[in-house]
């Protein structure tokens, strides 16, 4: 008998072939394994208990980076097949399988490239079927060499040996390469070339010299991190005065003693993933980093491990952690292509570190945090190692193509095709002109990658977003239909299908806050609560609208924030003129008088908040003020311990305050009458900055009790604050069901899926 066994998902880049046809020879089978644009396809003669086992084993123990979402089993007509072998891939097909990702280096090429007994010691360059490069170096599907920019390099006669033995890990790897037939490096200082050195990168570093190096999914300026006077010069040449800047250890040694590091922490460091992780820092750090020039202002820093061979290299012998942050000219997508890295980078950098394997598709690191209650993540940034791979077997979102553009802010793109869902790296801001044109390269490659024209395109309602812009002249030039979904809908879409509640009969409440999205009334939201059952949204409540004035000024001052949210309540001018010139003062009044705009938005309150305590009254990147405010927070619970009983006793009456208004919105000049007293009395700013989270967990329970929801789901960017994630936990986890993204980012990263999602609801 003849069976044909069909494997879907993510098995192409992942070692799944060899492993098939290694299982194969040791059941003695007789057939062959192949890639196909659809996934992988096996046919073999046995008897049908014996196909029926080696069928479960596939499934039971396929590759640590394999994810299947679905397979079939099927008897075919008779075959007789000589051996067992792995056949050339099928690409006749029209390309419908997941995307691997970027994977960081595995232990045991780790330990080959330090070892001086064997062959690729010192190869910069090193991976197996196990780790490296996929999606950075896709040119086409399926996934084979050629069609990768590993294609011109030709393996060596070792190389090849490797390739083409079935006990080998590098069995049918398609990145094998090794000194003599592998990428070379160069390394440019302004003036002349040299031949890559691993001396000459470790010198600069020890010099204090900045240094671009090519990684992945591009650049990565890096310089020592126990050095602030380097570090200070790569802010002034990056024009980044206070943005943290993200760290690589050498080991998890190291980091273990600079941080309070947790196990799962510790496993997210060690994934094949390898993301950048948010650690709390020890008070003491034996490492000696400059941390108040890295993170300043903050009790976190981000650290990643060394995840490529050259960077693994480098630290091996350097042993302190150095500065790797994304090299990018400001508020521009990371640098991947060589000629403008010389060019641009060399104003930032002293050295430049190229190699002539072409990087086809740039992306940035994953950023993760966890909560402090049950350390569930928080993915910041969903791009290298993730991306662009979503699995969610019981999501089926149609069979047309769809495709979402995302948002403006933190934008991606999602795309519905064939039954699978593509949701694209992290893209950045769409407010430059670099960052559009980076957009529509990764757009229009996976157009090339699977060969589709969308049959329509998803947008924000915000007519002025490049996303929607773009949307609507790619939907005019491809002739197909267009549909808006409102911003925060979005959001709620976006977590209620992450956590499978979109055929929930029971209400599930959703708590939607960020900065800033078009409402449906022409204002401003960013404070929204939802309510959702058999597949139908409204509104329910939201934080009463104050004034939105001088436009993206606004979101960059929070003293203007706080100048808006707390306008009319008595005594504020004392606490808010100094903050101001007298024109500005006299001009400011005015616009708000008119408040043509108005707003909710949660991030602007937290904005407000922290101009009213004297934290900060301008920012230099988004969320600043907001983590600082969190961080004092943070650091008052951790000094006081987190059932604080003074605390609790202040909030013990909150039911009797005037928090709610008509239509059971949520009085905004209430909330900041608190913090405003407080100060008026002179309580201490930390405790103030706990009691304002702990206010806002306490208006989340009133309003579902008010709603009588219990069931409640959250997504927006201010639910990457940590602080306010773990309250919500341990405040309301025992009387109410709550629900976080898993696999998305809460910021405006997970729009795009979340209008892939509306989209099916309506269709």
């Amino acid at each position: 008998m003849t069976f044909h066994i069909h494997i879907c998902g993510q098995v192409q880049g992942v070692g799944f072939r060899p492993f098939v046809y290694r299982l194969a020879e040791e059941m003695k089978l007789k057939g062959y394994v192949s890639n196909g644009n659809d996934g992988v396809h096996i046919e073999l003669s046995a008897k049908r208990e014996v196909a029926l086992h080696f069928y479960d084993k596939i499934l039971k123990d396929s590759p640590i980076l394999a994810k299947i979402t679905a397979h079939s089993f099927t008897e075919i007509p008779k075959k007789f097949f000589e051996n067992f072998e792995i056949r050339e891939s099928d690409t006749k097909a029209s390309p419908n399988l997941l995307l691997t990702p970027d994977v960081g280096l595995c232990e045991a090429c780790r330990k080959e490239i330090v070892d001086k007994n064997n062959r690729r010691y010192a190869y910069a360059f090193t991976t197996c079927t196990n780790c490296g490069v996929r999606y950075s170096i896709i040119e086409s599907l399926p996934y084979d060499r050629e069609n990768t920019s590993m294609e011109k390099f030709v393996q060596c006669t070792d190389c090849e040996a490797e390739y083409n033995n079935p006990s080998d890990r590098r069995y049918y790897s398609q990145t094998n390469s090794c000194q003599t037939c592998g990428v070379e490096m160069e390394l440019n200082q302004s003036t002349f070339n040299s031949q890559y050195s691993l001396i000459d990168i470790l010198k600069a570093w020890t010099e204090g010299k900045i240094v671009a190096i090519k990684g992945i999914g591009g650049y990565l300026l890096t310089c020592d991190a126990t050095n602030p006077l380097a570090i200070n010069i790569l802010r002034e040449r990056k024009n980044r005065p206070t943005k943290p800047f993200a760290l690589m250890y050498p080991d998890l040694e190291t980091v273990a003693k600079d941080t309070e590091l947790t196990e799962i922490q510790k496993r997210l460091l060690k994934s094949p993933e390898s993301p950048i992780v948010l650690l709390d820092t020890k008070e003491n750090m034996p490492s000696d980093i400059a941390k108040a020039h890295i993170a300043p202002n903050l009790n976190q820093i981000g650290v990643i491990l060394s995840y490529t061979p050259l960077f693994a290299l480098l630290l091996h012998e350097f042993q302190k952690p150095i500065v790797a942050t994304s090299g990018n000219i400001s508020h521009s997508p990371i640098i991947f292509e060589d000629e403008k890295a010389l060019k641009d980078l060399s104003e930032i950098a002293d050295l430049v570190v190229t190699n002539n394997r072409q990087i086809i598709v740039p992306q940035d690191d994953s950023v993760i945090s966890t909560d402090q209650f049950d350390n569930q993540i928080i993915i910041i940034r969903r791009s290298r190692g993730f991306a662009p791979t979503f699995i969610q077997k019981d999501l089926i979102l149609g069979e047309n193509t769809v495709l979402a553009m995302g948002a403006m802010m933190k934008s991606t793109f999602a795309l519905s095709h064939q039954k699978n869902i593509y949701i694209s790296q992290y893209l950045g801001d769409l407010e430059s002109f670099e960052t559009q044109e980076n957009y529509k390269l990764v757009l229009n490659h996976f157009f090339k990658l699977f060969k589709m024209k969308p049959d329509k395109i998803i947008t924000d309602k915000h007519p002025n977003y490049f996303s929607t812009q773009f949307g609507k002249e790619l939907a005019e030039k491809k002739q197909v239909s267009t549909v808006e979904v409102q911003h925060h809908l979005a959001h709620f879409a976006a977590v209620l299908g992450e956590n499978e509640l979109l055929k929930s009969e029971k209400p599930i409440l959703g708590v939607i806050w960020d900065g800033t999205g078009a409402g449906d009334d022409q204002n401003i939201w960013g404070g929204e609560f939802f309510s959702y059952r058999n597949q139908q949204f409204s509104r329910s409540s939201h934080f009463s609208y104050f004034p939105f004035i001088l436009g993206d000024k606004m979101p960059k001052e929070p003293r203007i924030s706080a100048l808006c949210a707390s306008f009319g309540i008595e005594n504020i001018d004392k606490i808010l003129e100094n903050k101001f010139t007298k024109t500005e003062w006299g001009v400011y009044q005015k616009l708000i008088e008119k408040h043509l705009l108005k707003t909710s938005s949660v991030g602007r309150i937290f904005d407000a908040v922290a101009s009213l305590l004297g934290i900060s009254d301008n920012t230099t990147y988004e969320g600043e003020v907001a983590m600082y405010l969190e961080n004092i927070a943070y650091n008052y619970l951790k000094k006081n311990k987190l059932d604080n009983i003074i605390l609790i006793k202040e909030l013990a009456n909150f039911s009797e305050l005037p928090l709610f208004l008509a239509n059971n919105q949520v009085s905004t000049p209430a909330i900041l009458g608190i913090i405003i007293r407080d100060l008026q009395q002179k309580k201490p700013i930390d405790f103030i900055a706990v009691k304002f989270h702990y206010l806002l967990v306490e208006i989340i329970k009133s309003v579902s009790i008010k709603l009588n929801i219990n069931k409640i789901a959250f997504s927006g960017g201010v639910f990457q604050n940590r602080l306010l994630v773990t309250l919500i936990k341990q405040r309301l986890s025992k009387e109410f069901d709550l629900y976080f993204h898993k696999q998305l980012s809460p910021n405006d990263e997970n729009i795009s899926f979340g209008q892939l999602v509306i989209n099916s609801l309506q269709t």
